[in-house]
């Protein structure tokens, strides 16, 4: 005798759904955000502005991230978090280990070249300093998910390394990089082959000659 086929749970289409609304609005007030930043200096940009240019109501905005300052947290940790996706992109895609570093640290070193927006809380503009605090003393979330994503592709680069060597290695790593862009070097490139340098000898790799 055939089993009759499970029964839908019910509410699961309509949670589902709503999810996926609520992951496309917060998509697209964190833009808006990001945007209005850029532009204008977080300082003067006001919740009633965010809910006009991104079609969301006020009540819609608190919903979903709180206040100002949960708009906020989650604006700078969107951001970091594209830059995250990308080192960790490099790190899959290099052929060696080596190479994945040095790509990977060139990415992170550079980001604020790409994303105008951390450029923008990372030098200040518009004298507005009211997000760089998430990027400086109270960027551990971000410290936190770099680790978590370094620490994760290193494992499989170098599977026999202790994981406690993994686990300082990419703490190391992250804090200092996080540094570099932060406070910049007046040579990006110097910079970037003293992350390298370090990260290999941490990982015990052969650094090429250059």
């Amino acid at each position: 005798m055939t089993p009759p086929p499970p029964r839908p749970v019910p509410g699961h289409r309509q949670d589902g759904l709503h999810q996926q609304y609520r992951d496309l609005l917060r998509e697209r007030v964190l833009e808006t955000a990001s945007t209005a930043a850029t532009q204008f200096g977080w300082e003067r940009v006001r919740i009633a502005d965010l809910a006009k240019l991104s079609g969301v109501s006020r009540s819609a905005l608190a919903r979903v991230f709180g206040d100002k300052d949960g708009i906020a947290t989650a604006l700078v940790a969107h951001e970091a978090d594209r830059v995250i996706a990308r080192v960790g992109q490099a790190l899959l895609d290099a052929p060696n280990l080596e190479a994945g570093l040095l790509t990977a640290l060139r990415i992170a070193v550079s980001a604020r070249e790409g994303q105008p927006f951390l450029a923008a809380v990372l030098d200040a503009d518009h004298g507005d300093t009211a997000l760089l605090p998430l990027l400086t003393t109270g960027s551990a979330p971000i410290i936190a998910r770099a680790r978590l994503m370094l620490t994760t592709a290193l494992r499989s680069r170098r599977p026999r390394l202790p994981t406690a060597v993994l686990d300082d290695a990419a703490d190391v790593v992250v804090r200092a990089t996080l540094s570099h862009l932060t406070a910049p070097d007046h040579d990006p490139e110097a910079a970037v082959a003293r992350l390298h340098r370090l990260a290999c000898r941490l990982l015990d790799v052969a650094v090429t000659p250059a």
